[in-house]
């Protein structure tokens, strides 16, 4: 507790004359016009939604408090309260359309810009970003078909096809890996060589997310008649196994018209669309493909995209560095989101707050604040107890074996039990072993099930760990200049 104290301390010189500069809810007119007319999008920090009982950032003691405590109302409220803010309206419009705040933070690639860019290009944060962000296959899985392939299985061809999105920064997370260059891996090489062992710490109000989305085309809506079909998440699988959106047997017909009438039913047979499995193109956060980001599209995934077509947004993975081992929340998009399947749960659905409204009350979430119950210390714990699985069925159900290994083991009324399935993961488990290894180095820590992490641990010998970021590993500058 005493090194995050200390940490955000210093990071605090290096973002505040970032976040002075950028405090503000809404932008001028001057830049509203600007990012409406193609131009520039100006980074907006996460905003106060003024919801009763939640702060941002929340004191690290509170939170661990709430961990040690299982204080659970407390944490779903807490990751309730940041998905409101996140899904705020920033007072900016882009292709004439507003943007949430989520929206106009800075990507990887943006930040690879302005490490890149020389002094005497005055490349300024406020100037970088033209764009929501150039969406992508997430790295997930491409890190899990690398892994199939390696082990010679064969996983299901459509889980790795049907969302793309990107990864964002929120302005002071993005001002400092921009200022100490943790996109370089020149610069990780070097603070190996100087026998460090980790990055520095982000300050505790920066905040990672992974948004990700599906596509909805004029050849999709004719396949499903007029209709985008989406498969969603109806729960956990009888035994624990690879369970990927093409496997799942749910499905919601979404209309582009805004002519839905969803109750929370689903189809279950795939082929039966009626107006009680229709949902309305406003239940789902959702934005209109700009001209470039369709032809990105046609070009990277041969898909028939053009400029208006629209993007669902069906999940996202949040994560804030408020305590040392960051909290974690993910959602994803629900027919009944008052009574969601786990991960999540109808308790989890009753803390959302008033404030949250209109389609981003539509989704599901579940949390990770820590490995396993009870709470186990950052070095010199154990992994005796209770499993906590944290989740995203679009993005993590379908790992199997091969991604995730044998060895996450959590050790339950004397029982081992095995975490080797995407459905009995924890997302600060497979995050606390981000790493950046040299070519040298084979044996790094990679993706892993839910247990316990040490972060002292001995197999992160000769790597250098990323402060819970897979994302700086995924997005390295080479070496090329």
């Amino acid at each position: 507790m005493k090194k995050q104290i200390a940490i955000t301390l210093l990071c605090a010189a290096a973002t505040v004359a970032f976040v002075q500069c950028n405090n503000q809810d809404k932008p001028t007119e001057e830049a509203v016009a600007s990012s409406s007319s193609g131009g520039t999008i100006k980074p907006v920090p996460l905003p106060d939604p003024k919801i009763q009982g939640y702060t941002y950032p929340e004191d690290s003691l509170v939170i661990n408090n709430w961990i040690n405590n299982n204080n659970d109302d407390s944490i779903a409220l807490h990751g309730w309260g940041i998905w409101t803010s996140l899904n705020m309206a920033s007072g900016q419009r882009y292709e004439g359309q507003e943007l949430r705040v989520f929206e106009t933070w800075l990507t990887p690639q943006d930040m690879q810009a302005l490490i890149l860019a020389d002094e005497s290009k005055n490349l300024l944060m406020e100037n970088v970003k033209t764009s929501r962000g150039k969406l992508s296959s997430p790295n997930q899985f491409l890190h899990a078909k690398k892994a199939r392939l390696k082990a010679g299985v064969t996983g299901n061809p459509e889980d790795d096809q049907r969302v793309v999105g990107f990864v964002k920064y929120d302005p002071s997370a993005a001002q400092f890996a921009v200022q100490n260059k943790l996109f370089d891996s020149l610069i990780l090489q070097s603070m190996l060589d100087a026998g460090q062992t980790e990055i520095p710490q982000f300050p505790n109000t920066g905040m990672t997310l992974k948004p990700v989305f599906e596509i909805i085309t004029e050849d999709t809506l004719q396949a499903g008649g007029g209709y985008y079909k989406l498969n969603v998440w109806t729960g956990l699988p009888a035994t624990p196994q690879a369970y990927g959106e093409g496997s799942w047997p749910g499905y919601v017909y979404v209309d582009p018209k805004n002519g839905g009438k969803g109750n929370g039913s689903v189809d279950s047979g795939g082929t039966h669309r009626t107006p009680q499995t229709t949902y309305s193109l406003n239940d789902f956060v959702h934005f209109k493909l700009d001209k470039q980001t369709a032809a990105e599209l046609k070009a990277n995934f041969n898909m028939q995209a053009k400029e208006g077509d629209i993007a669902i947004l069906v999940a996202m993975h949040v994560t804030s560095k408020e305590i040392t081992r960051w909290t974690w929340q993910t959602y994803w998009w629900a027919p009944n989101p008052d009574n969601p399947p786990a991960p999540s749960s109808a308790a989890i659905a009753a803390m959302r707050p008033k404030e949250l409204k209109g389609a981003e009350r539509h989704y599901a979430m579940s949390q990770a604040y820590t490995f396993i119950n009870p709470n186990q210390p950052l070095t010199g714990g154990n992994n005796i107890g209770t499993s906590i699985y944290a989740f995203n069925p679009y993005l993590e159900a379908g790992f199997d074996p091969s991604v995730l290994g044998n060895s996450a083991i959590v050790v339950t009324n004397g029982q081992k039990v095995v975490n080797n399935y995407g459905v009995l993961t924890n997302c600060m488990t497979c995050h606390a072993n981000a790493n950046f290894a040299p070519a040298s180095v084979t044996t790094g820590p990679g993706y892993l099930g839910d247990t316990y992490i040490d972060l002292n641990s001995p197999t992160f010998k000769g790597t250098l760990k990323l402060d819970f970021a897979w994302s700086i590993q995924g997005n390295l500058i080479g070496a090329k200049r």
